[in-house]
């Protein structure tokens, strides 16, 4: 006969073995979510390059994956909900990359000329932004409140970034004029985006050897650096 003590607890026994399963069944599944996800969204990626996002449907996505238009429904509700994520995943990655790569640079004229040679260089900043995708994000943002609603979130975090590192340049300046860095931050902003969208127009890299020295140069003279000290 099994003791009374021990039929009791029992049922707390299984509960917990029921517990301990769930929780590990959960973090199975969320780790299957944290491969799947991006993995649609890098083949999403892939079709708006080739085909444009017009022609970007779920089911050409899951041919591009070689999997079943299901599986890419159970993870997205919509194409909609996709060109959201991809967006911002775009965005975080050009933002910890631009982030990381001036972090190393100390504070100062030296942040700041580092900062514009990334912006109009070539690298992995033209690799995250000169796509087609980007762009097409960009057309939909006319259109869609929630696309218009991130780019301007993703102009408030690069303006804010800017507007940090010319405001750490111009406080080793106490003796100069002040600095209306916000507005410095935007002109080197609408300077940036310009030259990005001008490049992309172009369709070929020449563009940024060909002018990509031309704007590091403009983009010093706000700030009166010496170009060759920037670009070599």
């Amino acid at each position: 006969m099994v003791p009374v003590n021990k039929l009791r607890m029992q049922p707390i026994y299984f509960l917990t073995l029921q517990s301990s399963l769930f929780i590990w069944l959960s973090m199975g599944r969320k780790a299957i979510d944290d491969i799947r996800r991006p993995q649609i969204l890098e083949h999403f990626r892939q079709v708006v390059n080739d085909e444009g996002i017009h022609k970007a449907s779920v089911v050409k996505i899951a041919k591009n994956m070689g999997v079943s238009p299901n599986l890419v429904l159970h993870y997205f509700a919509s194409k909609e909900a996709m060109v959201i994520e991809l967006f911002d995943l775009i965005m975080d990655q050009y933002f910890a990359y631009l982030s990381q790569a001036i972090s190393i640079v100390p504070k100062g004229s030296q942040r700041l000329k580092a900062l514009i040679k990334i912006m109009f260089g070539s690298g992995i900043n033209r690799e995250l932004l000169s796509e087609k995708s980007y762009y097409a994000f960009y057309y939909l943002s006319l259109f869609d409140d929630q696309m218009r609603f991130r780019f301007n979130r993703k102009y408030s975090q690069f303006t804010d970034i800017l507007i940090t590192e010319i405001e750490s340049w111009a406080s080793s300046k106490a003796n100069e004029s002040p600095v209306d860095v916000t507005k410095q931050a935007e002109l080197l902003l609408a300077l940036f985006e310009g030259f990005t969208f001008k490049a992309n127009i172009r369709g070929n890299g020449d563009y940024f050897a060909e002018f990509g020295d031309y704007f590091i140069g403009k983009a010093c003279t706000l700030f009166n650096f010496d170009l060759d000290d920037v670009v070599k």
